[in-house]
């Protein structure tokens, strides 16, 4: 049976250059393949999925230990966040999916918004940089400062970060508010259907790895497929673009036959993505 280790999170707000210093506390004990750990955060805002919901709801991270785990190597971080309201940020996340819970440790973070305002695009929840920045930047840097105090060997070097729709809109929030802390932790990006149309400060992501993803939307009628359709070729040559002059690390992949989502049978393709990252 998985375990699961309940802690109390106070917020930690360590100096930059102490990022993942010495003086963090103790890790968690008790760390083996396969260890599951909740963080909660009772001093940080409400998730959007409690704020859309109404339902109570503690502000909370989920880690899984891989099957391999081992506190003789470094293994990286794989965030993944949600679209939509984002869940509770309970269970351990798709990047386990996707990695077939080898090589990574994976972390599931719920969303944050400033606030929903109904009359807002898709009801008010839909998370942008200009509203939802600091937000985020602020919940999230509280958030993995935690996890580092209690995961003694991440390599910073090739974490991952993943996101979907809301989720993917929510990363590039952090880099276009350009908060130092998040920009340095993470040095791979998959913005899947969300995201990667909504950079403008292209400089803020030379290094990084970057892998964005995107259906076709031929045949689909879901709830974006007319204006998607109509859209996402601009949109596409204007990233591909704003690529070649600004020299950055980026591949795209077309999910076909697909509209607002990321059916499992693409997961090789970004789990490959991943692997070639964590060799670089």
């Amino acid at each position: 049976m998985k375990r699961i280790l309940p802690f109390a999170a106070a917020l930690l707000f360590t100096p930059f250059a102490a990022l993942h210093g010495a003086d963090d506390p103790k890790p968690a004990p008790d760390l083996k393949p396969g260890t599951r750990i909740i963080l909660k955060f009772p001093e940080l805002p409400q998730t959007l999925y409690a704020m859309q919901s109404g339902q109570e709801a503690l502000t909370q991270a989920y880690l899984a230990l891989p099957d391999n785990y081992s506190l003789e190597r470094k293994f990286p971080l794989f965030v993944f966040l949600y679209g939509g309201h984002g869940g509770p940020g309970a269970g351990p996340g798709r990047g386990q999916q996707i990695m077939e819970n080898k090589d990574c440790i994976f972390v599931n973070l719920p969303l944050f918004k400033k606030k929903i305002d109904p009359s807002g695009p898709f009801k008010g929840l839909l998370i942008t940089t200009e509203q939802d920045g600091e937000t985020i930047c602020r919940a999230y840097s509280a958030m993995l400062k935690k996890v580092y105090a209690n995961i003694p060997n991440i390599d910073t070097a090739h974490n991952i970060i993943g996101g979907m729709s809301n989720g993917a809109h929510s990363i590039v929030a952090m880099f276009e508010q350009g908060d130092a802390y998040l920009m340095s932790t993470f040095q791979n990006l998959v913005l899947i259907e969300g995201g990667w149309y909504s950079i403008k400060t292209f400089d803020r992501y030379k290094g990084k790895g970057i892998l964005y993803l995107h259906g076709d939307y031929v045949g689909q009628n879901d709830w974006l497929g007319k204006k998607m359709r109509e859209d996402l070729p601009k949109a596409v040559k204007k990233l591909e673009d704003a690529i070649a002059t600004h020299q950055l690390n980026a591949t795209g992949l077309v999910m076909k036959n697909t509209g607002h989502d990321m059916p499992v049978k693409f997961n090789a393709d970004v789990k490959a993505w991943v692997l070639k990252q964590l060799t670089q």
